[in-house]
């Protein structure tokens, strides 16, 4: 994969292949590198450019934010201009639903991989919609698993499992069984607490 570094566009590369030109727009430096490398990587686009704010002004086929990064308003003019994909933050359906009626095509929340968002760019770019999270069943947990998950995951994140089970009233083993079940229901494979907690507030199940 050949690279290089286009005139007027600051901390851009190019990627070479047949079709399609995006551009991925983040302040961050390690962000829109990553967005960049991702896109290149996936030979979907014959043009890849990186852009540290919107300013950039050439036609491009679809535009990847940094959702986080650029925040509501810059991400709300952008969307209104061109088809654009946001990437990344917590998947807050009301907050995504704004933007999508701003004219928002794609989403792929921060626990999105890297399948998900080249596949989100490639159907906004061929003129489609990509908001499968947005589209996916309502998950609800019992008041039980929000009970033990508010505690074990975010008001009680420091404090041993055996203890947050013993404040609650609860046995360690009810405790484990309770996050299994919560686990099960997202599709989850998250090993520890902060895996976990990302992926309940990216689905808007749990504020934290």
């Amino acid at each position: 994969m050949n690279s290089a570094k286009p005139s007027g566009v600051p901390g851009a590369r190019v990627g070479r292949s047949d079709s399609g030109r995006v551009i991925a727009i983040s302040p961050q430096a390690l962000h829109r590198d990553a967005l960049v490398a991702t896109l290149t990587a996936s030979g979907a686009f014959s043009v890849v450019e990186g852009h540290c704010d919107a300013t950039a002004t050439a036609a491009y086929d679809v535009t990847v934010v940094d959702l986080p990064g650029l925040g509501m308003a810059a991400v709300r003019a952008i969307v209104q201009q061109r088809p654009t994909v946001a990437w990344g933050g917590y998947l807050h359906t009301g907050t995504v639903s704004e933007l999508v009626d701003a004219g928002l095509r794609g989403y792929v929340s921060v626990i999105g991989s890297q399948r998900d968002l080249v596949v989100a760019a490639i159907r906004v770019a061929s003129g489609e919609v990509s908001l499968p999270e947005l589209n996916a069943s309502v998950i609800r947990l019992t008041p039980a698993e929000q009970r033990v998950c508010q505690a074990y995951l975010f008001d009680l994140a420091d404090v041993p499992r055996a203890l947050v089970a013993t404040e609650l009233g609860i046995s360690e083993r009810t405790l484990k069984v309770h996050l299994s079940n919560v686990r099960a229901k997202v599709n989850s494979t998250a090993a520890n607490r902060v895996e976990l907690a990302r992926h309940l507030r990216a689905r808007g199940i749990l504020a934290g």
